[in-house]
Order: structure tokens, then C-alpha cells, then sequence
């Protein structure tokens, strides 16, 4: 006999159902969130339960445009931003469909109007900035941290790297994001900085014992960004405790782990915690993301930056490159891609001594006389 249904129950079946496509603990979570959200606004203005208030829309005795409708009001009213009433409305209309309720797009956007998502101007990382967060990072998150940087990598995707990913014998290094950890199931690759892959040896013969002149092989599976395992069992705890049953695996506890560290430690330094107009914080590792995006993007093309952050679209034509030709991309953007490695700064500082002295020879040997304002600008 099977037991009777209750929202709870309709709610698991269908986040199980999500969780199948996706494997995104994340996706769930959010979408459970919006859910609870459904839920409490159906026993607020109907004095009822989501079971009841589906079987009187299949029944025909209520209007589901006319409830959706109810539940933006409730979640604006509520003072909840439009980003998350529009992310809300979309898992629910997606736990209606499951439950075969029929919404039509084109019904919807008639009779449901959703609030304007505003679109606020984000303050751009600067490599000042970066220098100064490495400063006051852990080793682990400065690793992390430059790994993001350089390779443009989600941080769903970081957690989850593997030290078997890492070609360190590739110039520059090569890291392989295999398809199963990806937000599109697609293998694609992407490289390392100089400065990020030291930093990554570095971390690994600490944390690993990895030794460079060696294949490794033992700890070839290790997730070198992953958790340990009493760190597993207290955010497990701590989420029982505080009523979240929703799955923790280790590599979404690791995710939350670098998020909430690089949090705590940013709100140390009040110049490094800003906000911007969205409320969100000036610095996180969806920002790092887009310095990447942006950096690789004016260095040498929008096309391969985006490739190389996974994004759908361009990889078929990254793809059609030679190996070789992918590598020569991402070394032209490599030095705008460095933050703080005072050797190359200082081998680029001598280059420009020695164009200095250049000029200042070819003038003197043709009687060219510079002001002084002149050689003020061609000093290094």
C-alpha cells in the first residue's frame, strides 16, 4: 500500500527527478528553496497544502495562472529581488509541469508578470586589488584563487579537479575538465599561468607529497581543492542541524567550503569587502570568472576566452584549432593573465631600460635633441 502524498513528498520526487539531469547539488538546493517558498505562500493565502492546491487546479476550480500571478505578489511583497522571484517561478512552473500541470509559455507571459531583473554595473577586479587579496589568503585559497584566475574555471568545476588533470608537461600547463563535472557534460581543457602552476606544485607537494620527477600515480584521484573528512561530517551536522536534508556531497560541501572561507577572510579588510549596487560582494569566484573573461577576451579574442570558460557555443570552433595554435593564444594572454610574478616584472622592466638607452643613443649619435618633458616620458 503506498503511503499518502503530502507537499514533502511531491517535493523530494520531483528534486530527485532534477538531480537525475543535472547531478547539481546547487540546482537542488536553490530549487528547494523556491519551492519552501511555494509551499508557505499556499498555507498563507489559501489555508491550504500544495497536494490540495494541485488537485483544485487539475479539477478545474482554481486558475494556475491566476496562483502563479498571487505568488510573484507574495514573494515582492515579501522584499524578495527579482533575480530570485524569477529563479523561484521557474522551479515551481517546473514542479507544477512535473506534476502534470500544464503551463504554455505564451499563456504565461500574458496573464504572469514578473518584476524587471535590474541590471547594476559591477566594479571590475584590478590586479591591485588580486595582488592585495593573495596577501591576506591561506595558501589553499591562494592557490584556488590563482587557479580561477588563469584557467577561468567555474568553481563547481575547480572542486572537483583532479591532480591526474594537470599536464604539467604541456607549455603552458594544460588542465583537462572532464565532461561529468562540467555545467554541459563537454570535455574541454584550458590552461595555467606560470605563476599558477608554481603556485599548484607548490600546494601539492605540501598537501599531496607530489614530487615532480615522479609519475605520481598514488594520488593521481586525489581532489586537490577537496575537503577533508571531519570537515565533511561537521557541515553534514551542521546542515541536519539546522533542518537542510537536501544532498552534501563533498564536492559541494568543498565548494561552500573556498566560498565561505574567501568571505570571511574579505571581511577582514573593509577596502577588499565592498559592495557593489547589487548588494553582492565585490570580490567572489564568479568575479575571478569574469576578469578571466575579460582579460583573455581583449588579448586575443572573445571567441577563445569563452571557449575556454565552457561556454557552449564556441567550442567547436576552438576545437577546429590545432593544439598548437590553442597554446599560442593563451601564452599571448599569459602575462596580462599574471598577477604578482616580480620576476617577469622585472625582466619587463629591463627590456624597457634597454629601449630607453636605445633611443636615447640613436638620438645622440644623430643630434636629435629631446625636451625635457620628452625624455620624462621615455624614462622607465
Amino acid at each position: 500500500m503506498s503511503s499518502p502524498k503530502n507537499d514533502d513528498t511531491l517535493f523530494s520526487a520531483y528534486l530527485d527527478s532534477l538531480y537525475a539531469i543535472s547531478h547539481s547539488v546547487g540546482t537542488v538546493h536553490t530549487y528547494k528553496i523556491g519551492l519552501n517558498h511555494f509551499k508557505q505562500f499556499v498555507l498563507e493565502n489559501h489555508q491550504s497544502t500544495v497536494v490540495n492546491i494541485i488537485e483544485n487546479i487539475k479539477s478545474g476550480k482554481l486558475d494556475v495562472y491566476r496562483i502563479l500571478g498571487e505568488f510573484v505578489t507574495y514573494l515582492d511583497k515579501n522584499g524578495k529581488q527579482p533575480p530570485s522571484i524569477h529563479l523561484w517561478m521557474a522551479s515551481t512552473k517546473g514542479f507544477l509541469w512535473h506534476e502534470d500541470v500544464k503551463i504554455y509559455s505564451e499563456e504565461f507571459k500574458k496573464r504572469v508578470k514578473l518584476p524587471k531583473e535590474r541590471r547594476h554595473r559591477e566594479e571590475p577586479l584590478t590586479k591591485e586589488i588580486l595582488v592585495r587579496l593573495l596577501r591576506n589568503l591561506p595558501v589553499k585559497l591562494q592557490t584556488a584563487v590563482l587557479f580561477a584566475v588563469a584557467s577561468g574555471i567555474r568553481v563547481g568545476e575547480l572542486v572537483q579537479i583532479k591532480v591526474s588533470d594537470i599536464d604539467f608537461n604541456s607549455k603552458p600547463t594544460k588542465v583537462k575538465i572532464r565532461a561529468e563535472i562540467t555545467k554541459t557534460k563537454e570535455q574541454r581543457e584550458t590552461f595555467l599561468t606560470t605563476e599558477a602552476t608554481i603556485a599548484l606544485k607548490d600546494y601539492l607537494k605540501r598537501v599531496f607529497s607530489w614530487k615532480e620527477s615522479e609519475n605520481n600515480l598514488a594520488i593521481s584521484d586525489e581532489i586537490i581543492f577537496g575537503t577533508l573528512r571531519t570537515q565533511n561530517e561537521e557541515y553534514q551536522s551542521k546542515s541536519k542541524k539546522q533542518g537542510r536534508e537536501f544532498r552534501c556531497t563533498p564536492m559541494y560541501i568543498a565548494e561552500c567550503t573556498l566560498l565561505t572561507t574567501l568571505a570571511r577572510h574579505i571581511q577582514k579588510i573593509p577596502e577588499l569587502s565592498r559592495l557593489n549596487e547589487n548588494g553582492r560582494r565585490m570580490i567572489h569566484f564568479h568575479a575571478f570568472r569574469k576578469y578571466f573573461r575579460t582579460t583573455v577576451g581583449d588579448t586575443v579574442g572573445r571567441d577563445f576566452a569563452e571557449a575556454l570558460m565552457g561556454h557552449h557555443f564556441y567550442l567547436d570552433t576552438y576545437y577546429l584549432q590545432t593544439e598548437e595554435k590553442r597554446r599560442e593564444m593563451y601564452l599571448k594572454a599569459e602575462p596580462y593573465l599574471t598577477i604578482s610574478d616580480y620576476a617577469k616584472i622585472e625582466k619587463d622592466l629591463n627590456m624597457i631600460k634597454e629601449d630607453y638607452k636605445s633611443i636615447m643613443e640613436f638620438c645622440e649619435k644623430f643630434g636629435f635633441k629631446l625636451t625635457e618633458k620628452q625624455e620624462m616620458m621615455l624614462k622607465p
